[in-house]
């Protein structure tokens, strides 16, 4: 008879300097065969400069499982608040990299 695994509760807490939260109107993703890495940025027009505040690896495993469940969230937004435009005016980043 198989053992089911056991199953164990975690605890959810927020680092004190992540509950303000960051804005993020620029991401830039690069990966290798062992990891994916996203720097979110800011981009500042008026300065020209795009300010990256965060940066994130994850293997591969997790970005694709990031990227499913952001494909289902945004699935869901579409649902209750109708299509997202992904046509924005947007000011080009100081940087030939653009994803």
């Amino acid at each position: 008879m198989k053992k089911e695994p056991e199953v164990h509760k975690l605890i959810e807490e927020i680092e004190p300097t992540a509950k303000r939260g960051e804005y993020s109107n620029f991401i830039k993703i690069q990966h290798t065969h062992l990891d994916f890495r996203f720097d979110f940025s800011r981009i500042v027009p008026e300065e020209g400069k795009v300010y990256v505040h965060t940066r994130i690896f994850m293997s591969p495993q997790h970005a694709k499982l990031f990227s499913d469940a952001m494909r289902d969230n945004i699935e869901r937004y579409e649902q209750q608040f109708g299509r997202i435009q992904a046509h924005l005016d947007r000011v080009t980043p100081p940087s030939d990299e653009v994803h």
